[in-house]
């Protein structure tokens, strides 16, 4: 949400202070900043800065009022009255709440207004949010809203045949709604759980999400029905997510906003109104509810808030938060009587007045303390289990894996799949490993590898139930002869041994170059943690590998016989980091070797590659042509 900061202002007693304090202050006790804009208005500067508002404090921080609220409290200004002027209860609108889904609904007839361009400021603060400029009457509903956190919404009166009703659509209604920004206006064929704004004859709105083309405003507009109402935030939600709109309206109810900001979005608009179109006449409000919400009473205890924070704080500190909290609060014996503010609707038990007590205090004056924990130190049997495997096959050069739960195929199918090839739970490793041994034959020369052997300890999803399964494979990457005999028999030993190891028969078979064995859990065998080697972790730190394609290079160099092997293998590394730096990504190996007629021939083997481009045969080669000619300087010769 974008926030400007001369608008903030107009709610706060003191001036703000400067731009990289409030950032700061936000950061650290309220919300994130994901970015600050300098702007000019009328010449003059102005910021906005860029919310993440979290979603506990939706509720109230959908609006620069609340912002200034919030910012009042961490940085201890002072937030200014909220004036609220509201014309006299009356009948001029007729409405009728037929559902529980709406908890209040407000009506105003104004008439007389000159719906022209809105005046300069009014553009302007509305557009340096993001919002554009429609006319006075659509301006004035949209600074309401980010003004208090309401939404509002204008009918022209005399489009609205009859009265209003609030109440739930008929399977088949359908609503033209209006247009908006990028958006044209079209038909909605309306479902029995959305909830609409209707006259006698028709729909006019989807309630809380858009407004429907009928009693839509148009700069010929003079007499409006001024819209102010409160719905069920889970109605709102499902209905804006069903016929695909959100927008600035459905976001705040979908938060659920309190009912008591119905007549202050009223008043804010009528005062935008008066201003700019001074002769409008206002007439009576028609304000339809069953039951207002009723103070919330928290009470919580001195001891308890030092206990939870782990912190002494005095009463008077805690009194003086509160009340920059706008909460009222009554201190007797060590317990505090708290009545939040309606429009904090997080406010609940006494664990979120000690959370926001810490927020404001500071969290960074928290000591950190770690649990006492009881344990009887009993390890479960699958853990030992599976441990006691992977020490095995560790010890025999496997390398572990960890494969996704999803897959394109299975017996069990997600509800809400995150994509298309991810639609089921998985019934077997085996083709998981498959891919992985795939993957690594592509990059066996960038790691240097002669054979790859892995495997997977993991969950899978048959029809019969969730059970966990053993995947291990073997891949040779040079050609050898009867490589799958060779392969079926490694797996057929590994298997014999494991069940030598473990004391007991597994429910085994061999696919290709896999080995599979299930049901682990089920496993009859007696272990305990002494079994199972645990060793200290390390501190290496991981570097992610590149994915970019890499670049092969051999060089095979005569050399006399008096040269040592290694005098060879740092020249050519000199030489190419002299011109290539962090490119040289492994090697140069030595992989071929022998003597002839007093010299020796030495091959060695170069990968290149770069973290974040794709590098150039070009480019290699110009690696290469510096190693041969530091090679003849020293009167090696390149074969």
């Amino acid at each position: 949400m974008k926030i400007l900061k001369s608008w903030l202002q107009d709610h706060i007693v003191e001036k703000l202070p400067s731009d990289e304090k409030i950032e700061q202050a936000l950061i650290l006790k309220s919300s994130e900043v994901e970015g600050i804009e300098k702007i000019k208005i009328d010449g003059k500067g102005d910021t906005v800065f860029d919310l993440k508002v979290l979603p506990d404090r939706a509720h109230y921080m959908l609006s620069h009022r609340g912002v200034a609220y919030d910012l009042c409290a961490v940085l201890g200004l002072t937030l200014r009255i909220e004036k609220v002027v509201l014309p006299k209860n009356g009948k001029d609108i007729s409405v009728k709440i037929e559902s529980d889904l709406c908890n209040r609904y407000s009506a105003t007839l104004i008439t007389n207004i000159i719906n022209t361009s809105s005046p300069e400021w009014l553009k302007n603060c509305l557009e340096a949010i993001g919002s554009r400029s429609i006319s006075v009457i659509v301006d004035a509903t949209n600074y309401a809203m980010f003004d208090t956190g309401q939404p509002l919404h204008a009918f022209d009166v005399n489009k609205v045949q009859g009265g209003i009703t609030v109440r739930l659509a008929k399977d088949g209604e359908i609503l033209e709604t209006l247009e908006g920004k990028n958006i044209s206006s079209k038909n909605i064929t309306l479902k029995s759980q959305e909830l609409i704004i209707a006259d006698d004859k028709c729909p006019l709105a989807l309630a809380g999400v858009k407004g429907g083309k009928k009693a839509e405003v148009t700069k010929d507009t003079k007499d409006i029905i001024l819209e102010s109402a409160s719905f069920n935030p889970v109605s709102i939600c499902r209905t804006s997510t069903g016929v695909g709109i959100r927008n600035d309206s459905s976001k705040r109810y979908e938060n659920e906003i309190t009912s008591h900001l119905v007549p202050k979005g009223i008043s804010v608009f009528l005062e935008i109104i008066k201003k700019v179109s001074p002769d409008c006449k206002i007439g009576t409000i028609t304000d339809v509810y069953k039951k207002l919400p009723e103070p919330r009473i928290v009470y919580v205890s001195h001891k308890n808030i030092e206990s939870i924070l782990n912190y002494s704080i005095p009463e008077k500190r805690i009194i003086e938060i509160l009340n920059k909290l706008e909460c009222k609060v009554n201190a007797k014996k060590g317990i505090y009587e708290i009545i939040p503010p309606f429009e904090r609707l997080d406010l609940i038990i006494p664990e979120d007045i000690i959370d926001e007590i810490g927020r404001i205090e500071g969290l960074e004056k928290i000591k950190s303390v770690l649990p006492k924990v009881k344990t009887n130190h009993e390890f479960s049997k699958v853990f030992l289990i599976t441990e006691k495997i992977k020490d095995f096959f560790i010890e025999k050069g496997f390398d572990e894996i960890q494969t996704r739960t999803f897959s394109n195929k299975g017996d069990i199918e997600v509800a809400h799949p995150v994509a298309s090839d991810k639609a089921f739970l998985r019934t077997s490793l085996v083709e998981n490993i498959s891919e992985s041994i795939r993957l690594s034959e592509k990059n066996a020369p960038l790691l240097g590898l002669d054979k790859i052997q892995i495997f997977e300890i993991g969950k899978t999803f048959p029809k019969s139930g969730e059970q966990l399964d053993l995947c291990f494979g073997i891949s040779y990457i040079k050609k050898i002869k009867n490589k799958d005999q060779i392969i079926k028999g490694e797996i057929e030993n590994l298997i014999k041994e494991l069940e030598k190891e473990i004391g007991e028969k597994l429910n085994s078979k061999i696919e290709s170059n896999l080995g599979y064995i299930k049901n682990l859990e089920k496993l009859n065998i007696k272990l305990n943690i002494s079994s199972i080697k645990i060793e200290k972790g390390s501190r290496a730190k991981f570097i992610s590998f590149s994915k970019e394609p890499f670049i092969v290079r051999d060089i095979a160099l005569f050399v006399p016989s008096t040269v040592n092997v290694k005098d060879v293998e740092e020249t050519i590394k000199k030489s190419i980091q002299s011109v290539a730096k962090e490119l040289l990504i492994k090697g140069p190996d030595l992989f071929d070797q022998f003597e002839k007629e007093g010299k020796k021939s030495l091959a060695f083997r170069m990968i290149f590659q770069a973290n974040n481009r794709t590098l150039t045969d070009i480019e290699v080669n110009a690696f290469m042509d510096k190693v041969y000619k530091d090679a003849k300087e020293k009167d090696w010769q390149v074969r």
